[in-house]
């Protein structure tokens, strides 16, 4: 805030969007009738406000309502309005139109032409005076451009210009050598026809242009000599190669398929580069300085041909052209946007529906050709204007397409500012009086007590009707303190009836009829009973009629939760800070705010709040986060749960490293709540797969801890089925991708929670499957990250066995494990291929079954099933007894053995099993039992120093 003896100046942050490109390029982002009216109860709120202190806005329109990210509003104020007022008119106040961009004879003049060229408002008169010949290509060029809400200080979104030469040759009109044909699009003049019928043909949605008119990367590259490095890595190319930017005129227009830019036409400066490492911008032989070109490139944009040929490239660019068959047969169907409920603020905007007239050729005469005139022509003039023959169909043709194209000149205001300078606005007196949510001293600080909230929150109430609005309509005293707060009214009334209708209420001409005969424009009967009753109201003829805008606010159109809704809100946007405005949010909903508002007004407040939960970061956030999340889960109706909630919940499991909140989340009973709330099947859905991802990937302890917790505890109630499907073979199927013990021991105490015969049925066959699939996976030819996984897996799958275990008794082990075919552990061990770690796993998991089981059963079991294996080892470890066999050996850290126990090769095998089988049966029994007995003993000595 910059202050001076009569000035305050203020920079507020840019808003991402205005209502008018919400209206233009995203009308779906204002989702629901609730969204349009708390964006109108935002309006008259500011109005309300303003009328109190005795200043009207005065020129109330779409594009000066300005829209956070969250849709929250604001009213840009210009000095026009102020000086409105009643204040004294001698006071100056800042406007940034009158900011001096340029001052005379500026080279860079021309760049901000069209910030005095008429707007939108008086549209009609420059498209006359442009087809009369009287304003020229390029203004008017810049006219449609900012109709079309396209903008000089948006690269993304640039204004844009048609190229008219090719720049082979010097321009001349008299020859057909190097123009361009304006009636093809600058994509398709690059493409070629085959190649966009190609794309038109095989794309899965049909279009033949995929990318905007004037991308980024083309203005950029325009502008690349003038621009910062920063800009140009960022939207060009990350390394900064200066040679790789076209050099010349002639080679950047052959290089792109987007069309041009304004400077090419005004600004010689553009070919100067800043840097010395890029050279300037070649112009073309036949200009000898930029100077000279720019002059000459614009006399060519004016020229007779072009503005003969202009209308056609306006049709594609702006116009008809742009949909239906017509942009078919142009090859100009473009690539749809993905979604139009999201808001935007750009896109490209048809401005017209059917063809636009021709311009009116100029025929200028020079002196040079005056001598060889008849004294017929002489008579006339050196200079003289030949109007086309069918002057008058050309005029109808042009009177139509401004009567078709009225869309383009709304109306918002009855009266024109000149016609009410002199007049004053009166103070009401109970402007400032605090009632419905306007505190006096709502300026003096950043939000309102919590007792004052609490008590001006209305429950909902769903009893409003149209009958009571209807009475409302012919009751209401509107008190309207003046003509010009009630063309503000006016002006509420057009733009709430454009949210609902998709277009302007007036045009110049049907307002005028309107204030002439009263009669309504035809589109009022589009528009819901309850809305045509306020639209009614506010747009009423004798503007004394008008309601105020705080009788308006009070009408029952704005229903109880929109306006607790509102008042919730209203401080919540005037903190600073998220954590701030975090901890506003959650001190009130703990208060019992949102229950009071009912499910109606807490879905209109979740939107602003929800975000803020998403990015908490610190503990004491994280617990304003849950309290804030909870109450929202008890308000919400399932639909807004559905929509708004579990997208906010599904981003706070997903994130990654420490996160309190989702400790919070995964420990109490919020898992429950929302479970109850949603239902089962869309529980499943959205939420558990979540819990499940993460106990993998090298999640934080505590939330693998929580998670695994949560879904032990709700497997019992679950059932066996339920289990099975959603929680036991997810785990499963993240065997060998980074499953964390946690998560392994989810699996091994869901299988003790359920007993003996549902590890037998449930489990052990899938973990047969799975082992099987790993062994039967060859390794050798395959590339280390599958063999990584086999690894991984069949490590997962051993710790399982290990903690199943213990809840099997002997006979079932005997049965499952060893004799109901192959032994699992055995057949990992025969693997020859297998990693040494995997190998050192198994035989670990085999002594612990023996264990399990005792000596009796292991020899008569256990034992034979392991002759081959030590016969293999016994007699080659004569050949090879220090090799050291590391083929498929895992890296990383996740083997789940000490290091004092790791071994080197495939021989010491031997170590893991021969002593601990000595120790458990004895080695006498042992001996008995192993026909290699002694092989094997000599080597454990040898290599080991082993002994009985």
């Amino acid at each position: 805030m910059l202050k001076s003896s009569n000035q305050i100046i203020m920079v507020l942050p840019k808003t991402p969007y205005t209502l008018e490109n919400i209206l233009h390029y995203s009308p779906r982002a204002i989702k629901s009738d609730w969204h349009g009216r708390l964006l109108i109860y935002q309006m008259l709120s500011a109005l309300s406000y303003m009328h109190g202190l005795g200043i009207a806005h005065g020129n109330l329109r779409p594009s000066n309502i300005m829209l956070t990210d969250t849709s929250w509003c604001w009213l840009q104020i210009g000095e026009k309005q102020l000086l409105n007022s009643r204040e004294n008119s001698a006071d100056k106040f800042y406007n940034p139109s009158d900011c001096c961009f340029s001052f005379e004879g500026c080279s860079s003049h021309s760049l901000y032409a069209d910030l005095n060229l008429s707007v939108s408002g008086s549209w009609h008169s420059s498209f006359y005076s442009w087809w009369k010949g009287e304003l020229s290509n390029f203004e008017y060029l810049l006219i449609l451009n900012r109709l079309a809400g396209r903008r000089w200080s948006d690269h993304t979104f640039y204004t844009v210009m048609p190229w008219v030469i090719d720049f082979s040759v010097k321009p001349d009109e008299h020859s057909n050598v190097g123009w361009r044909d304006l009636s093809k699009s600058k994509w398709r003049l690059a493409k070629g026809d085959e190649q966009l019928d190609f794309t038109y043909s095989t794309s899965e949605i049909p279009h033949h242009v995929s990318d905007e008119c004037l991308s980024e990367l083309a203005v950029c590259s325009y502008k690349a000599r003038r621009l910062p490095l920063s800009v140009l890595r960022t939207a060009v190319r990350s390394v900064y190669e200066p040679n790789e930017y076209p050099s010349n005129m002639q080679r950047l227009y052959q290089w792109t398929p987007d069309e041009c830019i304004p400077e090419f036409y005004s600004d010689p400066h553009i070919f100067y580069s800043l840097r010395a490492g890029m050279p300037d911008l070649a112009v073309p032989s036949w200009a000898s300085t930029p100077l000279e070109f720019i002059k000459l490139h614009r006399d060519a944009l004016e020229s007779n041909r072009v503005s003969s040929q202009l209308h056609h490239w306006i049709d594609i660019t702006f116009g008809y052209k742009m949909s239906g068959e017509a942009a078919i047969s142009s090859k100009n169907v473009m690539l749809p946007a993905s979604t139009t409920a999201m808001p935007r603020s750009m896109g490209r905007r048809q401005l017209f529906n059917q063809p636009h007239p021709q311009r009116q050729i100029v025929i200028k005469e020079s002196c040079e050709n005056n001598n060889s005139r008849t004294k017929e022509n002489n008579f006339e003039g050196k200079r003289r204007m030949i109007i086309e023959t069918n002057h008058l169909d050309k005029l109808e043709e042009a009177i139509s397409f401004c009567e078709n194209s009225w869309h383009l000149a709304p109306s918002y205001s009855v009266y024109s500012s000149d016609c009410q300078k002199d007049e004053p606005i009166e103070i009401c007196e109970n402007g400032l009086s605090g009632e419905n949510g306007h505190p006096r001293n709502c300026g003096g600080t950043s939000t309102i007590g919590s007792n004052y909230l609490l008590e001006n929150v209305e429950a909902e109430d769903d009893s409003m009707g149209y009958q009571e609005l209807l009475l409302w309509g012919q009751t209401s005293s509107s008190k309207i303190s003046s003509r010009r707060a009630a063309d503000d009214i006016f002006a509420i009334g057009c733009i709430l009836a454009e949210i609902q209708l998709g277009k302007p209420l007036f045009g110049l001409n049907s307002l005028a009829s309107y204030l002439e005969s009263g009669v309504l424009p035809r589109s009022m009967q589009d528009l819901p009973h309850h809305m045509k009753v306020i639209v009614e109201a506010c747009i009423q003829k004798e503007w004394s009629r008008r309601p105020s805008a705080k009788c308006l606010l009070e009408s029952p159109y704005f229903q109880k939760p929109v306006k607790s809704a509102y008042l919730f809100l209203a401080s919540f946007h005037l903190l600073a800070k998220n954590e701030s405005r975090l901890q506003y949010a959650a001190t009130f909903a703990k208060q019992g705010a949102l229950k009071t508002m009912g499910a109606f007004g807490a879905e209109m407040c979740a939107p602003y709040c929800l975000p803020l939960i998403v990015t908490s970061a610190s503990d004491t956030e994280a617990e304003w986060a849950y309290v804030l999340l909870t109450e929202f889960l008890k308000c919400l109706k399932l639909e807004a749960v559905m929509k708004l909630m579990v997208p906010a919940v599904q981003r706070i499991l997903q994130a990654t490293g420490y996160s309190r909140l989702k400790v919070y989340l995964l420990q109490g009973s919020f898992m429950q709540e929302i479970w109850n709330k949603i239902g089962k099947q869309a529980y499943f859905g959205t939420i558990h797969p979540l819990i499940i991802s993460n106990l993998c990937i090298a999640p934080h302890k505590s939330s693998t801890a929580a998670a695994s917790v949560l879904l032990i505890g709700s497997s019992e109630e679950l059932g066996v089925p339920i289990t099975v499907h959603q929680t036991i073979l997810p785990l499963m199927l993240s065997f060998g991708k980074g499953l964390c013990n946690d998560g392994v021991d989810v699996l091994i105490r869901i299988g003790g929670l359920f007993g003996e015969k549902f590890v037998v049925k449930q489990i052990l066959p899938l973990l047969h499957n799975v082992i099987n699939l790993c062994i039967c996976t060859p390794h050798t030819n395959k590339p280390e990250p599958m063999q990584s996984w086999v690894s991984l897996a069949l490590i997962d799958c051993l710790t399982a066995l290990d903690g199943l275990v213990p809840v099997l008794t002997t006979e079932t082990i005997v049965k499952e494990l060893i004799e109901d075919g192959d032994c699992l552990y055995v057949k990992i061990l025969m693997h020859k291929d297998m990693g040494i770690r995997v190998l050192q796993n198994a035989a670990k998991s085999l002594v612990r079954v023996c264990q399990q089981i005792g000596p009796d059963s292991t020899a008569l079991h256990v034992l034979p099933k392991l002759k081959e294996l030590f016969d293999e080892l016994a007699f080659s470890q004569k050949k090879n007894s220090y090799s050291v066999n590391l083929v498929g050996s895992l890296r990383g850290p996740s083997v789940k053995v000490g290091e004092e126990d790791c071994i080197a090769s495939r021989m010491d095998l031997v170590l893991l099993l021969y002593p601990q089988f000595a120790y458990l049966l004895g080695i006498e029994k042992l001996r008995q039992c192993c026909a290699t007995w002694l092989l094997l003993e000599q080597f454990l000595l040898r290599r080991h120093n082993w002994k009985v």
